[in-house]
């Protein structure tokens, strides 16, 4: 999702011609539209684990992610070039029965040369859903508790695991899809339920799991894919000797001074890449504590989880205004790259176990926002837009601060 996210916000809509500006703003929508998708997915997987009494997991590795046995590439934060997209195709593509039915073969194996992939290197994320799909299916052990020494070929979903009452404690596409149909936010409450949820999203992403059925409704279900969708940019998109859709934007952008010089996010931008990295954290955090919460039955707006709802999306709109911000600015004086949100993951996701030290962990949050922001206000800066988000990001921080002290009951 932040890998799309960060391609999307990379381009750069100042074009010197009509056509240009108007293919970049589509690409652009069409980009960060999949990115809201993605989002939707994650918490889609975060309602199955839900009901199957597992951990919710946020966390990930940060950037760069370069494991070969689990990712289809080594995911990068990086502008938006035909390199990129090439690997956004092929890590979203339907299965080899899928394309060749649809006469696609020919054109996904030049896209994986051109990336210097062949078919074991490229692990599409379509083979993750088939084997969740798997998990829970029927299976010999679907009808009771775990027996030693029973243990299958292929591990299945217990249905005396699926717990029908988590239902209240899931997220629903009522409060979290942003009004839009095509954010996949399913609940599950069984098998079937769970079933339907992974097929939606897997199809969402690249297409029928099979080539079963007509050439016309296997043809329509591809083209409203990821995969598709971006196959299209790819076709449209030009090569980097012709003209640029994106800014030149650092790949793998990073506030750790640790890490190799070129990458480092020094001068002006570290501010607000380490202020970004913050409102990632309390994205996150309310993300995470939303599944805490049983949705109230009535006036679910003016609960806790409305709340804690109502913030996730204020640092959705944060984030892209920081990272408009970064993408504009020099990686360090006198760079020729821009900085970019560089989403590093906090030193812990982890949430306090009792209820009021959560609202005190979002709490100590905000006020670490309000000290930063602070700071840079007292630094002063290059533009005056600036200092005028700054102010507005102060006030609906002190806002919310208020808000946290009620529900702490300070």
């Amino acid at each position: 999702m932040v890998q799309y996210l960060y391609a999307g916000y990379s381009l750069d809509d100042d074009q010197p011609t009509a056509g240009h500006r108007e293919l970049v703003r589509a690409w652009r929508t069409t980009v960060l539209q999949i990115a809201r998708e993605e989002m939707g997915h994650l918490a889609t997987v975060q309602n199955l684990l839900t009901l199957i009494g597992g951990p919710l997991c946020f966390e990930r590795e940060d950037y760069p992610i370069v494991d070969a046995d689990l990712w289809p590439f080594p995911l990068r934060l990086e502008p938006l070039t035909k390199d990129s997209l090439a690997k956004y195709v092929l890590a979203e593509m339907p299965s080899e029965d899928v394309l060749a039915k649809l006469g696609l073969t020919a054109e996904v194996d030049a896209i994986r040369h051109r990336v210097h992939a062949d078919r074991e290197i490229v692990h599409r994320v379509g083979i993750l859903y088939g084997d969740l799909l798997k998990l829970f299916s029927e299976g010999p052990m679907v009808q009771g508790p775990f027996v030693p020494g029973t243990i299958e070929p292929y591990p299945f979903v217990a249905t005396v695991d699926i717990q029908a009452d988590t239902l209240p404690y899931q997220v629903a596409a009522s409060a979290w899809g942003l009004g839009q149909h095509d954010v996949l936010i399913r609940t599950s409450t069984d098998r079937k339920t769970a079933l339907a949820a992974l097929t939606a999203v897997s199809e969402q992403g690249e297409g029928p799991i099979t080539p079963d059925g007509d050439d016309k409704s296997l043809r329509t279900k591809v083209e409203a894919s990821h995969f598709y969708r971006f196959l299209e940019i790819y076709r449209a998109f030009p090569e980097s000797s012709e003209w640029s859709p994106a800014r030149p934007v650092a790949v793998d952008p990073t506030t750790n001074r640790k890490i190799a010089h070129d990458r480092v996010i020094r001068g002006e931008a570290h501010a607000w890449a380490t202020l970004a990295n913050l409102r990632y954290r309390m994205l996150l955090a309310y993300l995470e504590h939303s599944f805490y919460i049983e949705a109230p039955s009535a006036h679910p707006t003016r609960s806790p989880r409305g709340a804690l709802v109502s913030w996730a999306f204020g640092e959705m709109y944060q984030l892209r205004a920081l990272s408009e911000i970064l993408m504009a600015l020099p990686l360090a004086p006198g760079s020729k790259w821009m900085a970019g949100p560089p989403f590093e993951m906090p030193y812990t996701l982890s949430l306090p176990p009792r209820s009021v030290d959560r609202w005190r962990l979002h709490r100590d949050l905000l006020c670490a926002s309000l000290k930063q922001v602070d700071a840079m206000c007292a630094a002063g800066g290059s533009h005056p837009r600036h200092a005028r988000y700054l102010r507005a990001l102060h006030a609906s921080d002190t806002t919310a601060l208020d808000q946290i002290q009620v529900l702490i009951g300070v």
